[in-house]
């Protein structure tokens, strides 16, 4: 979804975009055709099926906003570009203040409720609100403050820009300076981070320089942030020069920089925010894997891994699961790359002791003194000797080492890796599956 400061273009919506390379974009479906509310540089597509936004059509409101929504469009039930409704209306600094406020940016988090920024005065605040059936909207609440990397940020400074989360409620956001070829940076807070009181403070902390493919500041404002299914960034650049939607890659300097072409330059010119509702586990991993594989060898759970790519790393968690939903942690390794930092191959192993299911291995003995007896009476040394085996197994399967990985008899575990930030940020690999070795 892209919304457009210009009346007559309200909302569009590109679909069929590759979310690791930004190919294959479709032609832009208009949204709210003909109505004029949409010029908007804030909105978010909430989980309820309805895009919401607050209209910038008159910025001297003295606090008082209204909050509009716009149903999912096209699907079975809407055929028709709908119009807008208003959600809720209401003063987000009370009758007795009436300074004016500037809301630009919105996005909607993976556990349903939609935050948005707030200027007022040089201050910005951090507000949330909880979508409800059929575009309606309540629970208004105020957050507290935002600061960049500690310090209080001009109101300037967030008059371009936007926000987004991933998958685990982690907050990104996208600030370029209110001036030409400007520095435009994606700042990020940790989902614990994020203030739950008026009187908190969600502090933002720079994570990512964004450039063009030139490695160079975009001439003109960056103003949108986006999450692919992916985990990749799209951001949007409002200009006739370099205006567009862009796919972000990154450099091994930790840049991310952005590709030739745009995945789309409709209406580049009046391009004002972006919109998903993708929630990836993690954005663009600070680690980039090469292959990874996990087996059990003579008791021992074995794990191999290398890295391509490492920026600002700290080190690896290994967890392990028995049915691929519930992982526990089993140990840690740390990077080899220095400072946490290589854009060299680096190999990495890890060995733990599982206690495998050397129980059923004890009750198949018995089964076969017992054979062994059918076969010949004779045998009876033979058959106490099988007992005594068996009934050892068994007794041994039973005495875990606290040391040890139970895998409860399945031959198997799920393994996946937990890359660790400097600043605490985790990102999971995909799980992949151990068996025991034949």
């Amino acid at each position: 979804m892209i919304n457009n400061l210009s009346t007559d273009q309200g909302v569009r919506q590109i679909t069929g975009v590759n979310p690791n390379t930004g190919a294959g974009a479709g032609t832009p479906v208009a949204y709210a055709t003909g109505d004029a509310t949409t010029v908007s540089a804030a909105m978010a597509l909430a989980n309820n099926g309805y895009l919401y936004y607050i209209s910038q059509a008159d910025e001297s409101n003295g606090g008082a906003f209204t909050m509009r929504s716009i149903a999912t469009y096209p699907t079975a039930i809407t055929t028709s570009a709908p119009s807008s409704q208003v959600a809720f209306s209401d003063d987000i600094n009370g009758p007795a203040n009436n300074n004016d406020v500037t809301f630009r940016s919105m996005a909607a988090a993976p556990d349903g409720w939609v935050y948005m920024t707030v200027s007022e005065q040089g201050n910005i605040h951090l507000a949330k609100f909880l979508p409800g059936a059929n575009g309606t909207a309540g629970s208004f609440t105020m957050l507290g403050t935002i600061t960049l990397d500690g310090n209080s940020p001009a109101s300037s400074t967030f008059r371009n820009g936007d926000i987004a989360f991933d998958g685990i409620g982690n907050l990104y956001a996208v600030i370029n300076e209110d001036v030409s070829n400007g520095n435009a940076v994606i700042y990020y807070a940790p989902a614990g981070a994020i203030s739950t009181t008026n009187s908190g403070t969600t502090n933002l902390q720079t994570k990512y320089q964004v450039k063009n493919h030139n490695g160079s500041n975009f001439s003109q404002y960056v103003v949108g942030l986006a999450i692919a299914s992916s985990g990749n960034f799209y951001i949007a650049v409002q200009g006739w020069q370099e205006g567009g939607i862009y796919l972000l890659s990154r450099n091994t300097n930790g840049d991310f920089i952005i590709s030739e072409n745009p995945i789309s330059n409709v209406t580049r010119n009046s391009i004002a925010d972006l919109a998903t509702n993708y929630f990836p586990t993690s954005t663009v991993l600070p680690v980039i894997y090469g292959p990874i594989s996990a087996k059990i060898v003579d008791g021992s759970l074995i794990v191999n891994w290398s890295t391509l790519l490492e920026i600002n790393n700290t080190r690896f968690e290994i967890e392990v699961s028995e049915d691929g939903k519930h992982f526990t942690n089993i140990g840690t390794v740390d990077t080899k790359a220095l400072n946490g930092n290589s854009d060299k191959t680096i190999s990495y192993s890890f060995t733990k002791t599982v206690n495998m299911p050397v129980a059923a291995m004890g009750i198949s003995l018995f089964s076969l003194a017992i054979v062994l007896l059918l076969v010949n009476r004779k045998n009876r040394m033979l058959f106490s000797i099988m007992m005594v085996m068996g009934i050892g197994l068994a007794f041994a399967s039973c005495s875990k080492n606290g040391e040890q990985v139970d895998v409860s008899g399945k031959g198997k575990l799920f393994v996946r890796i937990i890359q660790v930030d400097q600043d605490g940020a985790r990102y999971a690999t995909n799980p992949i599956t151990a068996y025991t070795a034949d």
